[in-house]
């Protein structure tokens, strides 16, 4: 076949949605399927020999970007086009055959305007006219009744995107969690279909020492340091587990300032390395004693947790959205219903050595129902139906 992958994130800069799609990108051309790729992030065109077609955008990019992917598709010839986030499928689906679309749904976009379902640091059980006075509050530069005026706008924006996504001929959750919520709004078509992880890969990339000096045992946190990633948590978890060991932060976002400051007034030493490139992530999720997980947000399947069951790497992680489906119920990783629980877990990965051997073997194991050969062949099944 044919396929065009439409993402408004691509490598070699990008976070977790934008590997995931090249992870998906090389398994479908090592299954014999001639893929191109369509993203208007910057870098090269000719990355790992896949054909990338980088869109220049100019002005706003959430109002631009969604014409600009339907310009570009439209005058290329495809089985398929797999979107794979919000602004590319809605190009994506204007074309004038939304049957043969596919698109995956990697974060909440459907169901809130943030794509977060975060509000002033807690869930928000849903997006109406009533909990969106919460959600604007701090993130709309308007004082009092005025930080209201968005909401019509907001509520519109996402009936509109709902309204496309009933279009496509295949809607692709990366987790229960996920296809639960597009269930309740009544998306139809929807299957279960998690990113694609190549464990022979990521242990290849992760052989070679960081870039950056490392301590010989250290406590790991890798994403963005955002209210919606837990944050605010991670330095209590870490200071409540009373390891000793230092916290190295590979990641960036606007509460780096609020973490230096806990870690400082906990006693957590602290390393704040800012961005990573993705084969430092992966050595150091390889060489720490145990990566800390605090996602405050219903995690859609992270990335990095992905990485770290094909590393092996010890996973103390808060139990949301679909990371209980992703670390499993077989020891591949601590799973904890709160905060409190969070620094216990730490706790007896960091104390515990045998601990850790079993929890790298059973996360090893569990990587391989993410493999390649594990998960293409189920977007295989999935295209097929819509050609």
């Amino acid at each position: 076949m044919k396929i065009v992958l439409a993402t408004e994130v691509y490598p070699p800069r990008a976070g977790g949605a934008g590997w995931s799609t090249r992870a998906l990108a090389l398994g479908l051309r090592a299954a014999g399927h001639e893929v191109t790729v369509v993203t208007t992030s910057p870098g090269a065109t000719d990355l790992d020999g896949i054909d990338v077609r980088r869109l220049a955008i100019r002005g706003r990019k959430r109002l631009m970007a969604p014409r600009a992917f339907a310009k570009a598709l439209a005058g290329m010839a495809g089985d398929i086009v797999h979107a794979q986030h919000s602004l590319s499928a809605l190009g994506a689906l204007s074309l004038d055959h939304p049957s043969r679309v596919a698109v995956t749904v990697r974060d909440h976009w459907p169901v809130c305007f943030w794509s977060t379902r975060i509000s002033q640091g807690a869930l928000c059980p849903e997006c109406g006219p009533a909990p969106m006075t919460r959600c604007v509050v701090g993130r709309v530069p308007a004082p009092g009744p005025l930080a209201w005026a968005p909401i019509p706008y907001m509520g519109l924006d996402l009936a509109l995107k709902r309204r496309a996504l009933r279009r496509a001929g295949a809607t692709i959750a990366v987790s229960e969690a996920i296809a639960a919520e597009l269930r309740a709004y009544d998306i139809p078509r929807v299957e279960v279909i998690p990113n694609v992880v190549d464990a022979a890969e990521a242990r290849a990339a992760a052989a070679a020492p960081p870039s950056f000096p490392v301590p010989e045992r250290f406590l790991l946190y890798v994403g963005k340091i955002e209210e919606n990633k837990g944050a605010r948590l991670l330095v209590p978890a870490v200071a409540a587990a009373r390891t000793g060991l230092p916290l190295v932060v590979l990641g960036e976002g606007t509460l780096a300032h609020a973490l230096k400051f806990d870690a400082a007034s906990m006693g957590v030493p602290l390393v704040v390395r800012g961005w990573a490139e993705r084969e430092d992530v992966l050595r150091c999720l390889a060489r720490c004693t145990a990566l800390v997980f605090p996602s405050l947000w219903p995690e859609p399947l992270s990335r990095v947790l992905l990485e770290g069951l094909a590393l092996g790497t010890p996973v103390a992680a808060m139990a949301t959205g679909g990371t209980r489906e992703l670390l499993g119920s077989d020891g591949s990783g601590l799973v904890v219903d709160d905060a409190g629980q969070l620094g216990d877990a730490v706790a007896r990965l960091a104390g515990d050595a045998t601990l850790r051997e079993r929890t790298r073997g059973a996360a090893r194991a569990r990587a391989e129902a993410f493999s390649p050969a594990a998960l293409i062949p189920r977007y295989e099944a999935a295209y097929r139906r819509l050609v």
